[in-house]
């Protein structure tokens, strides 16, 4: 529906032109009395110019004034006379008297002098004489639209008349568009050298004008809400405000939204304003649509091979119009609008040019990339070098999405060769930010570029671990050959990137690492280069599972982290350093810095970071007790990339849901879990040992004893064939003691038991108090309760509230054969409290004479303990701060050994004071307490008690963390992490 049929042709009312419509009156008035005028009224594209020519001339024909109109066209501007021939056609006078001007105007068709001066002197006195006759009878008004469209020998012709009107009834009226090029620039002169010569100029509407045009239309409600969009959008220009309108009314249902409805009118009114601004302002806008904020007045003009003065002239006529704002659209629906109008061929050659004209000026990189992604085409190669380089800037900047787009696009048309590798290896970079799976259509082609020998050292490097990630050992194995045969013999520090192959393969693929040696030829103990963070993060790693020198590991890889910012070519030394941490039992520190990588890895949106750091924060919690937190990062890691993502370390995640699902009972989620196809390969890889090692505490959980010792004995069998030891990976000695005490093979479990109790190496208390509860089960009662009670202080001090929670089971189970029910009693309240606090299924001790817990204390299922169980733990640890407010930290020890089961002997040698001491410090204890004897001592002391461990408390929170002094910070990233 056009705009004309949308408002009809009858009578307009004029919105805030009132004073312009009333000054001209009061012109004619003037003219009328004898005294003629001259206006000129200019204003932007339908700035309502016409309409306002319009309405005055209709006031002023029915009031008896002759009314005679000339409207420039830009089609007839270069035709003499062709817009005066409208006024000759509509003269009121007889044909005889305008016979003549009629015969003069059209003899140029007849191919006379167009130029002759004696002809066009006559033409102009003859429509003078005319127009003097006529003014005689009645005031004569001569309107002229469009007035810089006129051409230049009809504008002539009414400037002879406008020398003359001074004293004679005549008003010329004429409208000209604002910044406009005129076919006859001159006439403004001559217009303002005469002295009854009045300029208008016509501003935009206000918002309340809006809102008056609005109101003409729709509803109250419509118009109070769409009024401020729709002033925003069209900054008052009436035809655009009309078009809103007509979108508007088009719309079905209109929504809530304040933004007026942008539809076909809007942006056919767009169209309309750019061509009735001449072809040259709508070359521009074209341009403009396509550099965006890019736009400078030197850029556009060479574009469209213009001068500063013309480009500035065009772009002022877009600014006041309402179109741009600086040198830019102010809103997209002008940009969209302009584009819809262009033909595809004509946007992509004017993106291919933007493109130019951006690198020359060293633009950045991104900005060129975008416009030659919009020319389409095949790309050359100028292009593919300007695609490449800003995928490089985009993955520096974290666009990864980005950077896929430019190297897809660069290799639609150089896939083959070298450069074809190049930029499919730098794509697979990029993809692998979403997740290896994602990324994994890109290995087979990778492959024939290294077959042909395309790829470099650090390409084919990268692409194995690719390949060897993924389980792709059959592809990935001749890679491998072929960079062994390049290992440079007799270099004293040769490739790092073929250096870090070795150390990587020892720990991440062992099987392999045999088969490296030999073909390589490098020693087995290669020491890593200074300052090559990957191979030195790899010999950490190794060094910790092959069970020597944690600590100076652990030093090592906090200097990895530090030094190493986080990007695509280092995420797996970073990781590699967390890892040393988590296994040399360095669980504060790995958790600071695990959660400083996350919430880096998140501010900066890349899936894969996320996915491994989270699998790290579960290890962590889940060595912590923290079960729900353990199983919530194990679940996030997965679906950040999804199973398949994780390749063959799927067996990290799964191992934490499985063993947090069996700890809690819930063994449908395990077999759930189990039934997750995990890729074969994934058994040759270092990141199996965790997932046999759940699955046979899952056997175990559920009776199936022998399954349980088969997964622990093919735990021992691999680390042993590959030279790991670490009891914090897998510690199959303590997993296998504890399956032969459920076969009855007493002398076995204590074996294995001893044998780790007594490792010369990893002795953490973590390692420690769980070979210490699994060999105090091989022995008897009078001296399993001894070592019980040494095992629940180291497990105290180590922070595995799991194992001092089985730990204070297995002592209140002790307690209770030796009939001391009171302290049986007591330790299983600590232990169902502590279970709760972990969610864990606790089975109380059976036996005759068993204690009777008060009911709240009674064991909870696993599904429960999320209510009332767990909201204990918080107003315990408030109770425990009040108990910390009113004991001295001698009477806080003292209660707390007491609170274990130790008597006062065993309290007087631990904390080497005289029994007489520990007796006035429990009755002080007593007193302050308002409790009569031990038993009714609170079991929740350890809680936050940093005087003497905070074992049950589990780690401290980040906020605790963070505020200490010295905590370590990472290179490139801000002190706050």
């Amino acid at each position: 529906m056009s705009l004309s049929n949308a408002w009809g042709a009858g009578t307009v009312t004029l919105i805030e032109r009132k004073s312009e419509f009333d000054y001209l009156e009061n012109l004619f008035s003037e003219t009328d009395s004898g005294n003629g005028r001259i206006a000129l009224v200019n204003g932007a594209v339908a700035s309502g110019k016409t309409e306002l020519l319009r309405t005055f001339a209709e006031q002023r024909a029915r009031e008896g004034a002759v009314v005679l109109t000339v409207t420039g066209d830009r089609d007839r501007g270069s035709r003499a006379y062709g817009s005066l021939q409208q006024l000759a056609g509509d003269l009121p006078l007889p044909q005889a008297r305008t016979q003549e001007l009629t015969r003069l105007i059209a003899w140029p068709s007849n191919g006379n002098d167009l130029s002759s001066p004696l002809r066009s002197f006559d033409i102009a006195n003859i429509v003078l004489e005319l127009a003097l006759e006529l003014s005689e009878k009645a005031p004569l008004l001569i309107t002229v639209d469009d007035a810089q469209h006129v051409d230049a020998s009809s504008m002539e012709c009414l400037l002879h008349i406008a020398n003359h009107t001074r004293s004679a009834r005549i008003m010329l009226l004429m409208a000209e568009l604002v910044h406009g090029r005129s076919v006859h620039p001159s006439y403004r002169i001559e217009l303002v050298r005469q002295v009854n010569f009045r300029r208008l100029g016509l501003a935009p509407l206000s918002e309340e004008g809006v809102s008056q045009l609005l109101a003409q239309h729709l509803d109250p409600d419509a118009v109070a809400r769409l009024t401020a969009g729709c002033h925003t959008i069209t900054r008052g220009n009436p035809l655009l405000v009309r078009a809103l309108i007509e979108d508007q009314l088009d719309w079905p249902e209109p929504g809530p939204d304040t933004r007026p409805v942008v539809g076909d009118a809007f942006r056919h009114a767009v169209l309309t304003c750019l061509r009735r601004s001449g072809p040259e302002v709508l070359a521009l806008a074209c341009v403009v649509s396509v550099l965006g904020p890019d736009s400078t007045v030197d850029r556009l003009g060479r574009l469209v091979h213009r001068k500063p003065a013309d480009v500035e002239r065009a772009l002022q006529a877009l600014r006041t119009v309402g179109f741009l704002n600086g040198n830019d659209f102010r809103d997209p629906s002008f940009r969209e609008a302009v584009i819809d109008c262009m033909e595809p061929a004509d946007l992509a050659k004017l993106h291919a040019m933007a493109a130019r004209v951006l690198h020359a000026d060293e633009a950045g990189a991104d900005q060129v990339a975008h416009h030659l992604i919009a020319a389409g085409g095949e790309p050359d190669d100028w292009t593919v070098e300007q695609l490449l380089q800003a995928a490089k800037e985009g993955l520096g900047a974290d666009n990864a999405g980005r950077a896929v787009e430019y190297l897809e696009h660069a290799l639609a048309g150089r896939a083959d060769g070298p450069q074809g590798a190049t930029l499919r290896t730098l794509l697979l970079r990029a993809e692998l930010r979403a997740g290896p799976a994602t990324a994994d259509r890109h290995l087979t082609r990778l492959c024939e570029h290294e077959r042909a020998g395309e790829l470099d050292t650090e390409q084919s490097v990268f692409l194995l671990h690719c390949l060897l990630w993924a389980g792709r050992h059959q592809e990935a194995e001749p890679i491998l050959d072929r960079l062994g045969r390049e290992y440079p013999h007799g270099q004293a520090h040769p490739s790092s990137a073929l250096t870090n192959v070795g150390h990587f393969l020892r720990h991440a693929h062992p099987a392999l690492s045999k088969r490296w040696a030999e073909v390589s030829g490098a020693p087995a103990g290669e020491a890593a280069a200074p300052a090559r963070w990957p191979a030195t993060a790899s010999e950490a790693l190794i060094t910790v599972l092959g069970g020597a020198d944690e600590t100076g590991s652990a030093s090592t890889a906090e200097s990895v982290l530090q030094a190493t910012p986080l990007d695509d070519l280092t995420i797996e030394p970073v990781w590699s350093a967390l890892r040393t941490l988590i296994y040399a039992d360095r669980l504060e520190t790995a958790s600071r810095w695990c959660d400083a990588l996350l919430a880096e890895s998140k501010a900066r949106g890349v899936a894969w970071w996320q996915a491994v750091f989270s699998a790290c924060e579960a290890d962590i919690a889940l060595r912590y007790g923290e079960l729900s937190k353990a199983s919530s990062y194990a679940r996030g890691a997965i679906a950040a990339v999804g199973a398949e993502g994780w390749g063959v370390a799927i067996g990290i995640p799964l191992a934490v849901l499985v063993r947090v699902a069996t700890v809690i009972g819930d063994h449908e989620a395990v077999r759930e879990y189990l039934r997750q196809p995990v890729p074969e390969e994934m058994y040759r890889s270092g990141y199996c040992l965790p997932y046999l090692r759940a699955r046979g505490r899952y056997c175990l959980a559920n009776g199936r004893v022998e399954a349980a010792l088969a997964d622990f004995q093919r735990c021992r069998e691999l680390m042993e064939a590959w030279g790991f030891e670490a009891p914090t990976l897998a510690p199959w000695r303590i997993d296998a003691a504890e399956a032969h005490l459920r076969l009855g093979n007493v002398d076995k479990a204590r074996e294995l038991a001893k044998e780790q109790l007594d490792h010369p190496r990893f002795r953490s208390p973590r390692v420690r108090g769980a070979s210490m509860r699994m060999l105090a089960a091989t022995t008897d009662v009078s001296s399993r309760l001894t070592m019980l009670k040494e095992t629940v202080e180291v497990l105290h001090a180590s922070g595995d509230r799991l194992e001092l929670a089985q730990a204070l089971f297995d002592l209140s189970r002790t307690h209770q054969a030796m009939k001391q029910f009171a302290k049986a009693r007591m330790v299983l309240l600590r232990a169902r409290r502590l279970g709760q606090a972990c969610r864990l299924e606790m089975t109380p001790p059976r036996g005759s004479g068993e204690p009777k817990p008060a009911p709240a204390a009674e064991p909870v299922a696993a599904r429960a303990i999320q209510g009332k169980a767990v909201a204990e733990v918080p107003a315990a640890a408030t109770q425990n701060k009040q108990m910390l407010s009113i004991l001295t930290s001698s009477e806080y020890r003292v209660a707390t050994l007491a609170s274990f089961g130790y008597t006062n002997q065993e309290i007087s040698t631990k904390l080497h004071v005289t029994p007489s001491t520990v007796e006035q410090h429990l009755t002080k204890v007593f007193r302050k307490l308002k409790v009569s004897k031990r038993t009714d001592l609170p079991v929740d002391l350890q809680l936050d008690a940093g005087r003497v461990g905070s074992a049950v408390g589990g780690r401290r929170s980040a906020d605790q963390r963070t505020a200490e002094p010295g905590l370590p910070r990472r290179r490139s990233q801000p002190d706050t992490a």
